[in-house]
């Protein structure tokens, strides 16, 4: 498939204003607009169904879907993945996500919210290592979540590159649980008392040491 041809079909979706659930054209009309074979047109298509872009629909055509948010990080986290991105490139962007979403998080956290991080970290503390470890991640994304923001939910897949089992092994004991448990009890704390500067010196510390 041609590069600029899938760039210019994408730009010509949106220039078109193609809203979630629109119909496109068929592709014989769509072979003709872009002047290309239909065969090439149809292999377009298929690229972006697999991309949770379009949608193709047996008898009643092509229709432009809503990705999910979920959609869009697994393809985003297994595109980084397979790129051989360095383990010092992915800590660095997480500290800026984590970071940077401090005063949107501060605004939007609910008493509910506030709620699942104590819980999350309630489980963590009476897990083993191995569990712990994910609940450690559900802590984190659960934060990004909380802003309210697609996008940082988007960009929080990042997230889930760093907690790859090949970077995590010096954290599967006792007493690094313990440790993040620690970190995140007090994270809690200066969240819930809203307190920025505070919630920001405590995610640098627990982040910069990995």
């Amino acid at each position: 498939m041609r590069r600029t041809l899938l760039q210019t079909f994408q730009q010509w979706i949106a220039a078109e204003g193609f809203q979630p659930g629109d119909r496109l054209p068929g592709e014989v009309e769509l072979a003709e607009r872009f002047h290309v074979s239909r065969s090439t047109i149809r292999e377009i298509i298929i690229h972006l169904s697999f991309l949770g872009i379009l949608e193709r629909t047996t008898r009643r055509g092509t229709f432009l879907k809503r990705p999910d948010c979920l959609d869009i990080g697994e393809t985003l986290a297994f595109q980084l993945q397979i790129a051989g991105y360095g383990f010092e490139e992915l800590k660095q962007t997480r500290l800026l996500l984590e970071t940077s979403q401090i005063p949107l998080l501060i605004r939007r956290i609910t008493p509910e919210k506030l709620e699942e991080l104590n819980d999350i970290i309630g489980r963590m503390a009476t897990s083993d290592p191995e569990e712990a470890d994910q609940l450690d991640l559900q802590f984190h994304l659960t934060l990004m979540e909380a802003t309210g923001n697609r996008i940082l939910k988007i960009f929080g897949q990042v997230l889930i590159l760093m907690f790859d089992r090949k970077y995590r092994t010096k954290f599967l004991n006792p007493a690094a649980v313990r440790k993040s448990v620690g970190d995140h009890r007090a994270m809690l704390k200066a969240l819930s008392e809203g307190s920025e500067s505070r919630l920001t010196e405590l995610i640098r510390q627990h982040i910069q040491p990995l």
